[in-house]
């Protein structure tokens, strides 16, 4: 028995398989379908909850129009990212449908054979769908590099080789980068697919895979667009050469200069010309040209783009290698110290003193009392034996800083005493504490970097014990934010909070998010998978839930386009305030001819100071260096 598919063309005969059960393949096409709908749902109700959620975070810490701005953004690219993918996919299926259609001579009944049919277009939407949502979510991942090109400043810095601004790497060239290798990696998937599909529409005919005219042409039209993307990709590597590491130092160097940029411009143009190849192919048909045109720049790309410089290496520049490469080390030297701003230090002629006496000590007096003579790691150990007051407090880390204390400037060393919940004892590991009671650390504890106690060898607190007492008021202790990795607590619930002063205490910030609804309490259950948020009796209309309590998380999910600081420090205010204060840094690693530290960057600058909160989370940004 044959179908025919539509076609003009008959096929030549072809192997009969055995029949396959209709009834078998309604259930798997109904299974899959059910698993489907059912995945798209939980991916929707998933994205919405994220996306409500995180708008409540950010509107009550007043960033809503960040969050906003950015969510914007990141749907308008996804919509043209999937536009974009979803018609050239689904062009592309479609002609291969329709150019590989014919009669069949599989010898099965007609409900199979619709079935069959039924499931391969099932397939090719199902793949629309995905190739879309994929290339759609890969553009809307850069809208970082987007908002940095829609808002790029010149650097007032122009690069040695061809004169054009720093930003046009920084920024420019970037994005270039990113259309390139997602216009070419979207050619590969719609070469692939059509591919896959002419396969499985000639296995349902009956016959093997055939190199049709329709087909060939069909392939022509997707080569002409992958050869043209490849020619724009070896013309941007023209300019990527003066952010190469393939030479004695970071940037353009004689190869790169004398044979890999000739090679890159000649592979552009072999490129165009595989290009025209496969455009011929179009309007004449046949394999010859296309295979013609592709070999070519396949060739050229082992000979000239990787022969050819390393022979130029090794025998033009290695035997003299320093004349070679001079200008361009001191190129490298310039960018270097400009990335880092290394170019704007001031050489001061410092006058020594050949010999020290008692008079050259005691006119150094402040600087020798300044001189730190505690190590971070045993004094941490001693705060923690000695001020921790409570099991569930600790102090993570050791920051120094500068005080004024009897009208003299000291270097000390602060730590906060933050909360640890994991050390309550055994029976007190429970929800109702660890979310609602044992919510916030308290207060800092601070010691000059020098001194020590006589005759025992202990810090000299300046702040200690609970309540705090020292050198500085404290007026609101109670730390609700910090470095402590507490997921989350609730704050303002029927219990009262533990506070190591034996108050009743309730939080009387606005810090979190209010539970004012049922739905923002089913919002916050799903988020962090705990029930008990939506089923506690002890929450209340007026409770807050807390969390991304870390400085750094709350920081960097507001401006994730700054690289922090690993180590945020407290801070005490003259009001007896205590804050967080995290530096912020601008860096790039597409600098050129800068090079890179430790492989991450090769351009810094302190650009911003944030200060948190300690008691109500709030994040403040001071821009210090444009």
């Amino acid at each position: 028995m044959s179908y025919n598919l539509s076609n003009d063309a008959e096929p030549p005969p072809g192997p009969i398989p055995a029949g396959i059960s209709a009834a078998n393949l309604v259930r798997v096409r109904n299974g899959s379908l059910a698993l489907l709908v059912a995945l798209l749902l939980i991916l929707i109700l998933w994205w919405t909850r994220s996306i409500y959620t995180d708008w409540l975070w950010f509107e009550h810490l007043g960033y809503r129009s960040v969050f906003t701005k950015i969510l914007i953004l990141k749907t308008w690219l996804f919509l043209a990212g999937a536009l974009v993918a979803g018609v050239a996919i689904g062009l592309n299926l479609y002609m291969a449908m329709r150019y590989s259609m014919g009669a069949s001579t599989l010898s099965i009944p007609r409900d199979t054979f619709r079935l069959l049919w039924a499931s391969i277009v099932a397939t090719a939407a199902v793949t629309v769908l995905i190739v879309a949502a994929v290339f759609g979510t890969a553009a809307s991942g850069r809208w970082e590099t987007l908002l940095l090109y829609f808002n790029k400043l010149s650097f007032g810095v122009s690069d040695a080789q061809f004169g054009l601004d720093t930003s046009f790497y920084v920024v420019t060239l970037g994005l270039l980068n990113f259309v390139q290798g997602w216009t070419l990696a979207l050619l590969i998937t719609v070469t692939l697919a059509s591919l896959t599909l002419y396969v499985a529409v000639y296995s349902l005919r009956g016959i093997g895979f055939l190199l049709a005219p329709r087909l060939l042409k069909h392939m022509a039209v997707i080569g002409l667009f992958l050869m043209l993307t490849i020619a724009g990709g070896h013309a941007i590597n023209v300019y990527e050469l003066v952010l190469s590491d393939n030479g004695v130092v970071f940037g353009a160097t004689y190869a790169d200069i004398h044979a890999r940029m000739p090679v890159y411009w000649l592979l552009t143009g072999i490129a165009m010309l595989a290009a025209l190849g496969f455009g011929v192919s179009i309007f004449f048909g046949g394999l010859r040209f296309m295979a013609g045109a592709f070999s070519l720049w396949v060739i050229m790309v082992l000979l000239a783009g990787l022969a050819y410089p390393a022979l130029f290496q090794r025998f033009q520049v290695q035997p003299n290698e320093f004349e070679r490469e001079r200008p361009y080390i001191l190129r490298n030297i310039t960018a270097t110290r400009a990335a880092y701003q290394l170019d704007q230090l001031q050489v001061v002629p410092f006058q020594s003193t050949p010999k020290l006496d008692a008079r050259a000590v005691e006119q150094s007096q402040s600087t020798l009392d300044n001189i730190r003579l505690w190590d971070l790691q045993p004094l941490q150990d001693a705060y923690n034996q000695l001020q921790f007051m409570e099991l569930y407090y600790n102090f993570l880390n050791m920051d120094w800083d500068r005080y004024t204390v009897n009208n003299r400037k000291l270097q000390v060393l602060v730590a906060a005493r933050e909360l640890n919940p994991e050390n309550l004892p055994p029976d007190a590991q429970n929800w109702v504490n660890q979310k609602l009671q044992y919510t916030h650390g308290f207060g800092i504890a601070m010691s000059p970097a020098t001194g020590f106690t006589p005759g025992e060898g202990r810090p000299e607190f300046l702040l200690q014990d609970i309540p705090i007492r020292g050198e500085f008021p404290v007026q609101r202790p109670e730390l609700y934010y910090g470095e402590s990795p507490v997921e989350f607590v609730i704050v303002n619930s029927e219990l009262p909070e533990v506070d190591p002063r034996e108050e009743a205490q309730h939080y009387e910030g606005d810090g979190g998010v209010a539970l004012t609804s049922g739905l923002r309490r089913f919002a916050y259950a799903s988020q962090f998978a705990d029930v008990n948020i939506l089923l506690s009796d002890q929450i209340t209309p007026d409770s807050r839930i807390q969390y991304r309590k870390q400085i750094r998380d709350r920081v960097s999910t507001i401006a994730p386009f700054l690289k922090l600081d690993r180590d945020p420090y407290p801070v005490l205010d003259n009001a007896g305030k205590l804050f967080w204060l995290q530096d912020a840094y601008t860096v790039s690693g597409r600098f050129p001819y800068s090079t890179p530290f430790d492989e991450r960057f090769n351009y810094i600058r302190n650009s911003v100071k944030v200060v948190v909160d300690a008691y109500n989370g709030s994040v403040d940004f001071y821009v210090i260096e444009p």
